[in-house]
């Protein structure tokens, strides 16, 4: 069995826009600031370590935060009329991203009813999602989630939520300007 030291090194890299931390400490796992968002990663070669974050992970769902619970009730409270308001940019925002992912052609879209991101079928020759990611990053300035990131490898994982529809815009036309040149030219440096 790996020790836990063995596991981790003390390294600290900057790439896309995000800075990874990595902490050789018994109590403290590697972290992830990336757009102002802390994601935490866990150290995998660890025994019974993934069976507790399991359970962890579990609780999430039936564990609404407080501040969760207080804007469900204050929704209901306002009626669905106040929710439909608050939620009209998502909507816009879809819309957009939709727009923007139709290179990559009929039926390669999913997602998008009752969450904030789409999931985009890949072009059969590029199932390493990673490559494409690092790609449309570096060469078109747009940043989205390797689909192999959240188990479905081939796609691509692009949040709508978040964002003013300024900056949707903008950020809709690089990727589209991105899949294009993906679709054309393939990933050319």
């Amino acid at each position: 069995m790996t020790s836990f030291s063995e596991n981790w090194s003390m390294t600290r890299q900057l790439f896309c826009g995000c800075i990874f931390f990595y902490v050789m400490k018994k109590t403290t796992v590697p972290a992830k600031l990336c757009n102002g968002r802390l994601q935490i990663a866990y150290p995998s070669g660890v025994e019974g370590f993934q069976t507790q974050l399991l359970k962890i992970q579990d609780n999430i769902p039936i564990c609404a935060s407080i501040l969760s619970q207080h804007l469900a009730l204050y929704s209901l409270e306002m009626g669905p009329e106040w929710v439909t308001e608050q939620v009209k940019d998502l909507v816009k925002n879809r819309d957009i991203i939709l727009e923007a992912l139709s290179p990559l052609g009929e039926g390669a879209v999913k997602g998008g009813e009752g969450a904030i991101y789409l999931w985009a079928k890949l072009p059969e020759q590029y199932v390493d999602d990673d490559k494409v990611v690092r790609w449309l990053a570096t060469r078109h300035g747009v940043i989205v989630i390797p689909g192999g990131a959240c188990g479905c490898p081939g796609h691509l994982r692009i949040s709508f939520g978040g964002l003013t529809e300024n900056d949707c815009k903008a950020a809709a036309e690089r990727l589209r300007r991105g899949l294009e040149d993906l679709v054309s030219n393939g990933i050319v440096q």
